[in-house]
């Protein structure tokens, strides 16, 4: 039911673009498909469904790792910079149940909020993750509070109350850190007096290492063995992934093309 008029304005842009994606599908399919065989060759259908599900996994955390990347670069940080914030990430997680697509997450979060890239970066960073472990919430969660304490400089009222929410005893390490009591740490706190450096060196000492032994528990190991399925995946797809944009980029310009002979 199309007239002929359109039908034959669509014909080019149609055999081009779909030139164009069923070379590129078969190229791509091709590839990951015998590296994928040779990977399971007498392994069978098991492994084959744990390979697909890394994949999914590593699609995932290469996108927000790519996501995270391009945050730092977009505020002004450069290649040298962007590359040092990442190792800074993946030594933070490393050895607890966070992947570095959290942590890198959490690290242009914490970067925006005024923290140096490097050794002061990799501390928050590693508090960040222990004092996620304590509240059993996300890497990513309790980044977007440590980020709001770094970017004003002190801890206010909110942000103690979202940590003492989650099981967090703020006013007692802050009082051991000060050698005050809770109620004068509440009303340091009221004053704006905990400065961001105070805050995250009571948390370090009253929550180091949580990270790492939490990962060591059932639950623990088992987001640990989910992690190593992403970097899996990651890795497996790793080179497509990066093939990926120029491809979008070939198949929106076809697009761009038939939308330009449909509107006569």
């Amino acid at each position: 039911k199309i007239t002929p008029e359109i039908k034959k304005a669509l014909g080019a842009s149609e055999q081009e673009a779909g030139k164009s994606g069923d070379s590129m599908g078969k190229t791509m399919g091709g590839r990951l498909g015998g590296a994928l065989k040779k990977s399971v060759v007498g392994t069978g259908v098991a492994a084959g469904g744990l390979l697909a599900a890394s994949l999914t996994k590593g699609m995932g955390r290469l996108t927000a790792i790519e996501a995270a990347e391009s945050k730092l670069s977009g505020l002004g940080n450069s290649a040298a910079d962007v590359s040092s914030i990442m190792e800074n990430a993946n030594a933070a997680v490393k050895g607890t149940a966070y992947g570095l697509d959290e942590a890198a997450t959490t690290a242009a979060m914490t970067v925006a909020s005024g923290i140096k890239p490097g050794q002061e970066l990799e501390g928050v960073l590693t508090t960040v993750a222990d004092t996620a472990a304590i509240a059993g919430t996300s890497m990513s969660e309790m980044g977007n509070i440590f980020g709001s304490v770094a970017a004003r400089g002190k801890l206010q009222g909110d942000d103690m109350m979202q940590l003492t929410s989650r099981g967090i005893p703020v006013l007692q390490m802050l009082g051991e850190e000060l050698g005050k009591t809770s109620e004068e740490v509440s009303d340091m706190v009221s004053k704006g007096e905990i400065d961001f450096k105070t805050f995250e060196a009571a948390m370090s000492s009253g929550v180091g290492g949580a990270a790492k032994t939490a990962g060591e528990t059932t639950q623990g190991a088992f987001a640990n063995m989910g992690a190593a399925a992403g970097r899996l995946g990651a890795t497996l797809a790793g080179p497509f992934y990066d093939q990926a944009a120029g491809a979008f980029t070939g198949v929106t310009d076809a697009l761009d093309a038939m939308n330009g002979r449909v509107k006569p």
